[in-house]
């Protein structure tokens, strides 16, 4: 069977990312969308508040400001869209692990093998989680022809380290300029600009593109986990020697 995803004859793991993916990437649009009518809202009700009682004599005219900064919790725009994105590229890079783990797994669920007189299952190696670490996954697809670790890819899952453990801070140089934007900031005043100890910027531009990349490696992965799947031509030709040799196996008596 070959790989075609517009004729659906993919693996059920891609089935799984592919519904994450396109959640994932409606989140960001609907957020955007419903949060710019919301506080637009906001903004007009605390006008409207600040005019019913003006009075010249006691108010400067800006105090709808704090009015709005009080209705939404301190929780400006700028700073609700970058905690959506941040959500959205975390959530992308786990969508991306979780389905290089299912498409292993799906090429293995069918076996069984006898190990020393004892019949049993193989899934991925595990230590103290019920989820392989990253380099099974990695070692595991390249032995099946796969590239996984590309360079898009640390560099997604480098971000989402520093979303996840440090909220988004350049807490130095070194994190300034392996994480800033260079091409988003390019007609940024300097002000505006990324800085130690502020946050990373992110952007829905960027935040696609590190979708777009993941799920380019996706596909080319599910060629294989296809191929090697229950219904792919080389469903009997699994190297499971140099699987376990590689320590990416372990055997589940039955």
């Amino acid at each position: 069977m070959t790989w075609n995803e517009a004729g659906g004859r993919v693996s059920r793991a891609f089935e799984d990312w592919r519904r994450a993916d396109a959640e994932n990437r409606a989140f960001l649009r609907l957020s955007a969308e419903w949060s710019e009518a919301a506080y637009e809202r906001e903004w007009k009700q605390a006008e409207e508040s600040l005019n019913r009682v003006f009075d010249p004599d006691r108010h400067y005219g800006d105090e709808h400001v704090d009015m709005f900064d009080a209705a939404v919790g301190g929780l400006w725009p700028s700073s609700y869209q970058w905690m959506v994105e941040a959500s959205v590229l975390k959530n992308g890079v786990t969508a991306f692990e979780v389905y290089l783990e299912k498409g292993l797994q799906e090429v293995l669920e069918t076996w069984r093998v006898t190990i020393g007189g004892q019949r049993g299952s193989l899934r991925l190696k595990t230590k103290g989680f019920t989820s392989p670490g990253w380099m099974t996954l990695v070692d595991a697809h390249s032995i099946l022809g796969n590239t996984v670790k590309t360079a898009a890819v640390e560099s997604a899952r480098e971000l989402r380290h520093l979303l996840t453990h440090q909220n988004g801070e350049l807490r130095t140089e070194e994190a300034l300029a392996k994480f800033r934007d260079e091409v988003a900031e390019k007609d940024q005043e300097e002000y505006d600009r990324t800085y130690v100890g502020g946050r990373v910027r992110l952007g829905a531009a960027r935040v696609v593109d590190t979708l777009d990349a993941m799920g380019t490696v996706v596909r080319d992965a599910d060629v294989a986990v296809l191929t090697h799947g229950p219904w792919g031509s080389k469903r009997d030709q699994i190297p499971l020697d140099e699987l376990y040799e590689a320590k990416c196996l372990e055997f589940i008596p039955e």
